[in-house]
């Protein structure tokens, strides 16, 4: 053979092997991102054995034994003590143990509601937790609403974001399975799924514009900052809802109406009535076909009937271009009382580990916090929509206590009772301005 060929097949196989060689480091590379690797502890624990006490509200009862038994794995002399408190007396139960200082090691809360346990909750130790960690690891919605300048102040479990939980079977009897962008569609579609003559309603179309209705307050809060009402001054010291645009328009009143529209037998909307009972309960017998709520609903209905077929989508916007959306985070607290902190902080860093984290989504229907298992969540047939919302998650500061959604009910019942819309809505400002001013003091 020529030299000059034997050279040219030198290059070739040389060329060939190179390209083999990065071909199987980059598959390397690819398998090392794509895998999660067991979550590595760096807080040392005693010999002896220890018990932590974690409370959680029932309606998490199902979702947590997988954490405590993975974690039970990795340190069995730790004793992780549950005690599940029902949902409806579980704010007013750790309050009290706020107020005792015997809350218990470990807690959980919605993000919310941090102002109401801020001054009880020992900060993350730097051997879970640095700043920078926390920020490259979760959204910048969890970033945002649980760090304090250099601190961690609380871990984020799940995030999730309002969207839509529907009847599947409903929607294709209807013709209404093409899923609602806008809020005027949403319209088309809640027209599309009622029986109704006149004001005699036969059948819901969605739930929607009462009291009644889950997270109500979010809802209508979310509609507001839609059609551009800034729920407050920045920072924080008064409510703005009721603010009035140099055009004259009061986007808070208007958002009101619209939400009220639904549950108003005189309004074209109209398709919802307190006889039905709870919106979940409601979806879950067939009495509705549609309900605007977090993901974790959707779990609630299936329990309530397993046959039923349950799908879940994006929340409509006003403006699809420039979404918001209403973000809520299962936040897990250390009591500052703890003896145990930094090991009850380590449960919390195992907790939101990548493989650990998945689980608990899988099983509780909580969107991740992660920015990693929220890439890999777009991709998932259920919590997809809430993976997409998360970047665009956003809520709004309530005070210290929940009061605020007290003044929010009052002004929704006040407005269906026939007072005017804007008079409600600045009583409502008026009530929360004082409550944000109590808090600040």
């Amino acid at each position: 053979m020529p030299k000059k060929y034997l050279k040219i097949l030198a290059i070739v196989l040389a060329t060939a092997i190179v390209v083999v060689i990065i071909f199987l480091f980059t598959q390397k590379t690819q398998l090392s991102l794509d895998s999660s690797s067991p979550y590595k502890s760096s807080v040392t624990y005693p010999a002896s054995p220890l018990a932590l006490s974690l409370w959680l509200p029932t309606e998490e009862q199902g979702n947590f034994e997988l954490l405590v038994a993975e974690y039970k794995k990795l340190h069995s002399t730790v004793d992780v003590q549950v005690t599940y408190i029902d949902s409806a007396s579980y704010q007013a139960k750790l309050l009290q143990a706020r107020d005792a200082g015997t809350l218990p090691d470990l807690f959980v809360f919605r993000n919310d509601g941090l102002p109401l346990y801020a001054k009880s909750l020992q900060p993350a130790p730097v051997s879970v937790f640095t700043t920078d960690q926390f920020s490259s690891i979760f959204a910048d919605f969890a970033t945002k609403k649980l760090t304090s300048g250099n601190t961690v102040v609380a871990a984020p479990l799940g995030l999730a974001t309002l969207g839509l939980i529907y009847n599947t079977d409903r929607l294709k009897s209807a013709n209404a399975e093409t899923l609602p962008v806008t809020w005027v569609d949403f319209e088309k579609t809640n027209s599309a799924l009622r029986k109704k003559d006149g004001q005699n309603l036969y059948s819901s179309g969605v739930a929607l514009g009462s009291s009644v209705i889950k997270n109500y307050p979010d809802i209508m809060s979310v509609l507001m900052m839609q059609n551009g009402a800034s729920m407050t001054n920045q920072p924080p010291t008064q409510a703005a809802f009721q603010q009035v645009d140099t055009s004259g328009y009061a986007p808070g009143a208007k958002a009101l109406e619209f939400y009220a529209s639904f549950a108003q037998p005189t309004k074209q909307n109209y398709t919802w009535s307190d006889s039905l009972g709870g919106s979940i309960e409601a979806l879950a017998q067939n009495k509705t076909a549609l309900v605007v709520d977090y993901p974790m609903s959707a779990k609630q209905v299936q329990k309530l009937n397993a046959s039923l077929s349950v799908g879940l989508a994006d929340l409509p916007q006003t403006n699809p271009s420039n979404p918001i959306n209403y973000g809520n985070i299962l936040t897990g607290g250390v009591a500052k009382t703890s003896k145990n902190s930094e090991i009850a902080w380590d449960f919390w860093g195992f907790s939101t580990s990548k493989d650990i984290q998945k689980k608990f989504s899988l099983a509780s229907f909580w969107p991740a916090s992660r920015k990693d298992l929220i890439n890999e969540q777009l991709n998932d047939k259920d919590l997809a929509p809430f993976a997409r919302q998360s970047p665009t998650a956003q809520d709004w500061y309530k005070s210290i206590n929940y009061s605020v959604n007290t003044d929010l009910r009052d002004m929704l019942n006040s407005y269906l009772a026939g007072f005017d819309s804007k008079i409600v809505v600045n009583n409502a400002a008026v009530k929360v301005t004082s409550e944000i001013q109590t808090s600040n003091k």
